[in-house]
């Protein structure tokens, strides 16, 4: 009986050896495959990998937006640099960007008005820091944007290729200093619109959850109002923008309650502490860039002293020579200053009373 049990031990012995060495392999044969593709792999579809990594492994989207924004730029930045060197690549650049150039300059022209409540040619400086802050998430979203319908319009170039390739054209080709072109694209598709979820994320000072959630929202409202007659979309699109107006008031009431109480020295300390404060405790890169723009206006673009008559504590622009705008710090207000215009009172002109 001793002597069974011995020989049942020895074979299971001699099985589990069998296949720990065949593991053993099986293991080295998938480190070597796997470094062979590795390093078959551009350096741009190694960050694409990191970037994936990072984002189902260590559930960090930011990092996972930020090794994808570095690949798109690594992989597409020869290409943009070879079509800047053609004439008709050169021009097709330009008018693209010059387009999204005045898209930003008409946007900060509004934004502008709606911090000063005065028209944006009376405030050239402020104007053109406006356009300064919005130019970057501008040109980077649509940007991003148009690499993502590119990569929408891949399969109508895959289907091109194939119905030329029976004609014998071997002009036109797909990417073949890459591996696995196709993989690469979809893996690009994931991860740009992973980036451009994130921007939104940022700029609207949300969770990136409440991103999706609000976008699938709205598209399941779209086609519900679609589905509808003309009569009650009319009636449901009020709705929604008497919503929206409530929400924007309930905002800018909550903004306009004191954020912080300090003991200074004096009231415009006390002011500018609380301006501060109100900047930081502001989400959303837009609400934010609006607070920067009234800030400016406030510091660098309105005079400290004036031929018109001005209240204390206050800061004038002058809009022509009849008008001035006054700029003072009021925490009350929705950016933190109120823009007052008034009649120019001087020495050589008197204003109405």
């Amino acid at each position: 009986m001793q002597r069974y049990l011995k020989i049942i031990k020895w074979r299971a012995n001699k099985q589990l050896k069998q296949q720990h060495a065949s593991w053993q392999v099986q293991a080295k044969r998938i480190f070597k495959r796997g470094q062979a593709i590795w390093f078959n792999l551009s350096t741009a579809q190694k960050l694409y990998l990191l970037a994936l990594a990072s984002l189902v492994v260590l559930q960090s989207g930011w990092l996972c937006t930020a090794l994808s924004i570095i690949a798109l730029i690594v992989e597409f930045w020869p290409k943009f640099n070879h079509l800047w060197h053609s004439l008709a690549g050169k021009a097709l650049i330009l008018i693209f960007y010059a387009t999204i150039a005045n898209f930003v300059l008409a946007s900060a022209s509004g934004i502008v008005n709606e911090v000063t409540m005065v028209s944006a040619s009376q405030l050239n400086y402020t104007h053109n820091f406006a356009t300064l802050i919005y130019l970057p998430p501008w040109a980077l979203g649509i940007t991003l944007a148009t690499l993502l319908a590119l990569q929408l319009l891949l399969p109508l170039y895959i289907l091109a290729l194939l119905l030329i390739k029976p004609f014998g054209s071997d002009r036109i080709k797909f990417i073949t200093q890459s591996y696995s072109p196709l993989l690469t694209a979809l893996l690009r598709f994931v991860l740009a619109s992973v980036v451009i979820l994130n921007i939104f994320s940022f700029v609207d000072g949300k969770p990136t959850t409440e991103v999706i959630d609000d976008i699938t929202t709205t598209f399941s409202q779209s086609q519900q109002l679609s589905a509808k007659p003309k009569a009650q979309q009319e009636q449901a699109i009020e709705q929604i923008s008497e919503k929206i107006q409530q929400q924007t008031e309930s905002e800018q009431e909550t903004d306009k309650q004191p954020l912080i109480t300090l003991d200074a020295t004096s009231e415009g300390d006390t002011d500018i502490s609380n301006a501060v404060y109100s900047f930081l405790d502001t989400k959303g890169y837009f609400e934010r860039s609006k607070r920067l723009i009234a800030i400016f206006a406030y510091s660098f673009e309105a005079n400290s002293y004036s031929r018109c008559k001005k209240s204390t504590n206050t800061k004038v622009v002058e809009l022509n020579d009849y008008e001035i705008v006054e700029i003072a710090l009021d925490n009350s207000k929705p950016y933190g200053y109120s823009f007052t215009v008034k009649a120019c009172d001087s020495a050589g002109i008197k204003a109405p009373q």
